[in-house]
């Protein structure tokens, strides 16, 4: 199984990126890219279309994305000893590059690869070269079927979403980072079957995944796995999402490669608009698993809340967003703040390693929309407090930063 994930890797991968197939003798040409008027906005949404005819017999589209994600930061905090501890640091955030290919009436092949290695955090040097894939995926959708209105079966290495950040992608978060929440019930990228479907007000995931670690395509043989369901309903103005990931690996062995860190985690967000405010509220429980799986002192109940509200000073260009985050464990070291940059091993102090039973952060930002969300600037301040097992920390960082995408 490990040869045939590993055949089926190399072969979407180099049909994701280069957009090869065979389609016979004929192939209609490159669609022209559609006039930008003169505004270099609008080529953001044109020059990774290369070829686009919906009534091709074989290829429908072709199209190629990427995204730069700049950022520096200034941190100043003290540790659990009461030391004070501050520094300045830089990073490439993300650097990605992919392609999407919908092809056969009902089939569409989508791949992005990371292209950075920034070790600034570590206080080690920056590398741009291929480090794995971000998302490789092959679906099927069908319109009108069973019932539903959609339902797409997809294979490959997914983005598994937990909690309302992780819904909104990196293009689009209005903070320049998650908050410590979403990062714990939110991470890696595992290999799997997913089932989408939409009906009305009403769209829902259930997916099941192999913890297999790998760099393209995991094996689903022999690995521990997890169960995945998201469940989500637009109700005019407002909506309201649910998920649930359950870790199978966590019951007895403790040894799944990627590394979940709990045993499952609900969450429950809702999100609308009051006057000229949007209003996003997100609460979540789990189980960071028993002692089989986790050390004693990180195991037992976690739970947590973020409240993140946001509106426009300047209609489309510039916004202000907020954002308060809670997290508490029934252990000591049950909750971890996240490795930007409080955490970072370049820092000279001693923060735990950002593991405590309680850690609290507010953040307060602007973002300026130089063309939406393709083109913007970011700028924010946060606080953090973190109660650890040998004593409290604090931080204060600012951050700046640049976010593109095509």
């Amino acid at each position: 199984m490990i040869k045939n994930n590993q055949i089926a890797s190399a072969l979407l991968g180099a049909t994701a990126l280069t957009g090869t197939a065979i389609a016979g003798e004929v192939m209609a040409p490159p669609a022209a890219p559609a006039p930008n008027n003169g505004s270099w906005c609008d080529g953001f949404s044109t020059v990774g279309k290369f070829y686009e005819d919906k009534n091709a017999p074989f290829i429908q589209s072709l199209k190629f994305f990427g995204r730069v994600q700049l950022q520096g930061a200034y941190i100043n905090g003290d540790d659990v000893d009461g030391e004070s501890f501050s520094d300045t640091l830089d990073e490439v955030r993300r650097l990605r590059f992919g392609a999407e290919m919908k092809f056969l009436n009902g089939f569409k092949l989508k791949g992005n690869v990371n292209l950075i290695d920034d070790g600034v955090r570590d206080g080690e040097g920056r590398e741009y070269s291929y480090q794995d894939w971000d998302q490789l995926k092959l679906s099927y959708t069908l319109k009108d079927f069973a019932g539903f209105d959609e339902v797409s079966l997809t294979y490959g290495r997914h983005k598994v979403k937990v909690g309302h950040e992780s819904h909104t992608s990196s293009k689009k978060i209005k903070t320049v980072e998650r908050s410590a929440l979403s990062n714990k019930i939110y991470d890696g990228r595992y290999t799997g079957i997913s089932v989408d479907a939409e009906r009305g007000i009403w769209a829902g995931t259930i997916g099941y995944f192999s913890l297999d670690e790998s760099d393209a395509l995991g094996s689903l043989d022999n690995h521990g796995s997890a169960w995945y369901l998201s469940s989500s309903f637009d109700l005019g103005g407002s909506n309201l999402l649910f998920d649930f990931f359950y870790n199978n690996d966590a019951d007895d062995s403790g040894d799944d490669e990627i590394g979940v860190g709990y045993e499952w985690v609900a969450s429950a967000a809702y999100e609308t608009q009051l006057a000229n405010w949007n209003l996003m509220v997100n609460v979540a429980y789990g189980d960071n698993g028993s002692s089989d799986y986790v050390k004693e002192e990180r195991s037992g109940k976690f739970w947590g809340v973020v409240v993140m509200p946001s509106t426009y000073l300047i209609e489309d260009k510039l916004e202000f967003v907020a954002r308060y985050s809670y997290m508490g464990s029934d252990e000591e070291e049950g909750v971890r703040t996240n490795s930007r940059y409080f955490r970072a091993d370049v820092l000279d102090h001693d923060v735990d390693g950002g593991r405590g039973d309680s850690h609290h952060s507010i953040y307060a930002g602007l973002n300026w929309y130089l063309c939406g969300h393709n083109s913007k600037i970011m700028v924010g301040a946060e606080y953090e407090t973190l109660d650890a097992p040998e004593g409290d920390a604090d931080a204060t960082t600012l951050w700046a930063a640049y976010r593109m995408y095509f």
